[in-house]
């Protein structure tokens, strides 16, 4: 478990960009948090961060937007999903188990009991106007452990460093 602060939208956007640099592929990432918490601005880092050049939107009316890149990157957005069930008629299974991009589903809560076994969990919370509190959880077998131990790397109490030049993490 990681729990890391952001004092911006810019420092969000950089933790996005440090876990994109650094995702393996087959992933998936569950990002659980309230409205407004930084959901959509993490998504936007991660696909920097894996080389996506393409303009990352939440995809709030058409649910999973695809990214084409070196990885790809599927991205859902369940907030407008009523019934976790709905999940079935989008064919999750295809791009959860045999697509081999990275997932990053927003709202992941609403569909718990179909995520695979393993992924890693991303929590997020307001904390006032600016600040974001960012816990992150490996799921499953620990897989996604060692991509939480570089992250760890590079914070100093709790913050991502902002200050790293390009923004890798160290191996």
């Amino acid at each position: 478990m990681l729990t890391v602060y952001t004092e911006s939208e810019e420092e969000t956007l950089n933790l996005g960009i440090k876990i994109g640099e650094n995702i393996f592929y087959p992933s998936l990432i569950a990002l659980i948090g309230e409205l407004g918490s930084g959901k959509t601005t993490l998504v936007r880092g991660i696909a920097r961060g894996m080389g996506i050049k393409a303009r990352v939107k939440s995809p709030s009316f058409i649910i999973i937007n695809e990214y084409p890149g070196v990885i790809p990157l599927y991205h859902f957005d369940l907030y407008r999903l009523n019934d976790p069930q709905e999940i079935n008629s989008l064919g999750y299974e295809e791009y959860f188990y045999k697509k081999g991009g990275v997932v990053v589903i927003e709202w992941a809560d609403k569909i718990l009991e179909f995520l695979p076994s393993d992924y890693l969990e991303i929590r997020l919370k307001v904390e006032d106007l600016e600040r974001r509190k960012l816990i992150l959880l490996s799921r499953g077998d620990k897989k996604y452990s060692k991509l939480i131990e570089k992250l760890r790397e590079n914070t100093k109490r709790g913050k991502i460093d902002v200050n790293t030049g390009n923004g890798n993490i160290p191996s």
